[in-house]
């Protein structure tokens, strides 16, 4: 633009346009610095910059990355990093504990006829014979030397060395042994029945 006219002179003109001068020049300065600044942080690195652009399409060929340039390269490793991180951290994180305060499901009672469909089938010579099982009993009662102690506590435990004993008997001691067990069983019961 030319002024056909003389160049105005008003003070605060003059002071305002020098003020926007000196402002811009400023401006210019700190970008100018800034630019130099990056310029001689690359500047020791500037033999490894081929170096850096191979690992980054080497980068690109491994993880398929679809990025066409460097800088989108990196934000997308940079993205897929912390995507891995955060997977990780959550693998770490325990699961917390659900409580559940609903009333367990109501099982099935257990029966002995469960063991089997046909009770008949149980007849056979491997099946307990519960007839001849009483009358071992009975005998062994009769002729019994010992007496029995009355204190429960006494018949528990006398009960638990037989039922530990059992283990290591076979055939006939490990019979006689079952009828033993069965007296003290007998006897528990009894003894149960009189103090409950």
């Amino acid at each position: 633009m030319v002024y056909r006219d003389a160049m105005p002179t008003n003070k605060l003109w003059l002071e305002h346009t020098e003020r926007a001068a000196w402002d811009s020049v400023e401006a210019l300065r700190e970008r100018l610095l800034k630019a130099e600044q990056r310029l001689q942080a690359l500047l020791p690195n500037v033999e490894r910059v081929p170096l850096l652009l191979d690992l980054l399409q080497q980068a690109k060929q491994k993880h398929a990355l679809q990025a066409p340039s460097h800088d989108q390269i990196l934000a997308e490793l940079l993205a897929r990093l912390d995507s891995l991180q955060e997977q990780l951290q959550a693998a770490r994180t325990p699961e917390p504990t659900v409580v559940s305060f609903d009333a367990p499901a109501v099982r099935q009672r257990f029966d002995s006829d469960d063991l089997d469909d046909d009770p008949e089938s149980r007849r056979g010579d491997d099946w307990l014979d519960l007839g001849a099982f009483t009358q071992t009993m009975r005998r062994r009662h009769e002729h019994r030397t010992g007496e029995l102690p009355s204190d429960l506590n006494r018949l528990l435990e006398l009960a638990e060395k037989s039922l530990d004993d059992l283990a290591e008997l076979e055939g006939v001691a490990l019979r006689d042994a079952a009828v033993d067990l069965a007296l003290l069983a007998a006897s528990i019961y009894d003894e149960s029945r009189r103090k409950g």
